[in-house]
């Protein structure tokens, strides 16, 4: 099964009608495993015959509604020197034997985190946790929690506090994904088991952040609310999950419109946790929702101190540049925008608003700087994206900026290239553009000589007085001022930032498991 080293590893799964899965989940650690014990809870399909194919251990266990307990029914039957669990519905990343060994060798170590990576409705969001999921076989660690069970406690009670250590590795989980939650009415499923738990433990907080999370996924916002309010206030402030209430619940008093509740909690919150990116975006989201931009601003950039969960960076850069935009600071919004492009190219808002900035003369970046927001080759993409949506004057503003920067490169083979696409792009921008025909007609003009000097600067002529790559350059400059002053919109940054706008690519974060104490 696995090439044979000094220490041996037990896979341990739990399953129930996972046939459509479970075979990638043992594939992905096949190699690095020498035993595979499955605790098969009333599957109806043909996972049992699956994981038996793969060589599995099969045990049964009679459900209770008791993740734990049926995960530490499967500890009890391994004989591994290390555990490693995954979940059906989850695949390891790719990792060399090697270097799975050396973990398993650091004498020091009982147990290691693993980064979970779970991937959300359509799987074009996800979120990240760690979470220990690799640890070594002794009777003392065993699962608790009968859902969103943990074994960090008991290692730490163990080992005075001490034990554990991060890992490399990570694991993929789709058991988030909305066919997947709907195929097995996981959170219905996960509610009433924390519903009932809760009946017998009404002041557990982990227990009440956890519905609160399973609301908020289900998109009952304000039940979500109310449970992490409860969470909160039973909460000393040590819990490894209390960062994660706060920002969550932030989230939830936004989206439900609270806002004098979230301002109150903010404030509280950053006494706490003054460096926190996540708090300080809410407040700068705050403070940008009520017209407040000087303290947007401050904000925001204290966000981008670190790395947010809640925003990628490049909506946090376009967020400040459009307060300090609004607040008459030109400089420093062309700067946010302009970092904003460099870490998302496609994402051609902060660009309309450099463009826009030129329209009213506040603009100071020059045109070779910004040509360079994204490499040759990402902005052809753009480029016929943008033509594909019939974009014109946003795509002729792209393919100039293209000539620019192939013409300062001196690059012949690019430039000819970009100027076909240009000369094309011309005409489809201004057959389609209605009263600016003298622009149009100089665009079309400017079009074929940038094409000629092109095709000399491919064969290699010049002459004296410039070179074909210098007469390309202004040309694309003076029609990028054309193109922008006459066949462009008035580009304006938004003042509206209600929160229904802002698309949070990871909208509430799934359950953080590092330490549930």
């Amino acid at each position: 099964m696995a090439v044979k080293t000094e220490i041996s590893v037990s896979l341990c799964l739990i399953t129930r009608n996972e046939e459509r899965r479970v075979a990638s989940c043992i594939d992905s650690v096949r190699h690095l495993v020498q035993e595979i014990i499955v605790v098969d809870t009333g599957s109806s399909d043909r996972t049992v015959e699956l994981v038996r194919q793969k060589g599995a251990r099969v045990f049964t266990f009679s459900w209770r509604d008791d993740f734990a307990a049926a995960r530490n029914y499967a500890l009890d039957r391994a004989t591994g020197e290390w555990i490693l669990v995954l979940d059906a519905d989850e695949i390891l990343e790719p990792v060399e034997p090697e270097e799975f060994a050396r973990l398993l060798a650091a004498p020091e170590v009982e147990g290691y985190f693993v980064k979970i990576c779970s991937y959300l409705g359509e799987g074009k969001e996800r979120t990240e946790d760690q979470v220990v999921r690799l640890f070594r076989n002794r009777p003392a660690y065993r699962f608790q929690g009968a859902i969103h069970e943990q074994v960090a406690g008991a290692i730490k009670r163990h080992n005075g506090g001490e034990g554990l250590a991060l890992s490399p590795l990570v694991i993929h989980h789709f058991g988030y994904l909305d066919r997947e939650v709907k195929a097995g009415n996981k959170r219905q499923r996960n509610i009433s088991l924390l519903k009932k738990a809760l009946a017998g433990r009404p002041d557990d907080p982990f227990l009440l952040f956890s519905l609160g999370i399973e609301y908020f996924q289900g998109g009952e916002i304000a039940k979500g609310v109310g449970q992490l309010e409860k969470a909160l206030a039973l909460m000393r402030g040590g819990e490894g999950y209390f960062r994660d209430l706060l920002v969550t619940l932030g989230l939830g008093l936004l989206k439900t419109g609270q806002r004098d509740r979230l301002a109150l909690l903010l404030d509280k919150a950053l006494l706490m946790l003054p460096g926190d990116p996540d708090l300080h975006l809410l407040k700068g989201v705050l403070a940008l929702g009520e017209g407040r931009y000087a303290a947007a601003a401050g904000a925001l950039q204290s966000a981008l101190a670190a790395e947010s969960r809640l925003l990628p960076a490049h909506h946090v850069h376009t967020l400040l540049g459009d307060a300090c935009n609004i607040l008459g600071r030109f400089k420093e919004a062309e700067d946010e925008y302009l970092s904003a492009l460099r870490l998302v190219a496609h994402n051609l808002y902060p660009l309309a608003q450099v463009l826009g900035l030129k329209q009213r003369g506040a603009g100071g970046l020059g045109w070779l700087e910004l040509s360079r927001f994204a490499t040759p080759a990402a902005k052809r993409v753009i480029i016929n994206e943008l033509i594909r949506l019939t974009e014109f004057p946003m795509a002729l503003v792209v393919v100039l900026l293209a000539v620019i920067e192939a013409a300062a490169a001196g690059d012949g083979g690019e430039l000819l290239e970009v100027c076909r696409v240009c000369n094309v792009a011309v005409q489809r921008c201004v057959d389609n553009a209605s009263g600016q025909e003298l622009g149009g007609e100089y665009l079309r003009t400017s079009a074929g000589e940038m094409l000629l000097y092109a095709e000399a600067a491919q064969r290699g002529l010049s002459c004296g007085l410039f070179s074909p790559a210098q007469k390309l350059f202004r040309l694309a400059a003076d029609a990028l001022e054309i193109v922008v002053n006459v066949l462009c919109p008035a580009w304006r940054p938004r003042k509206s930032f209600g929160v229904r706008r802002l698309k949070f690519e990871e909208s509430f974060t799934t359950i953080n498991r590092r330490h549930r104490e």
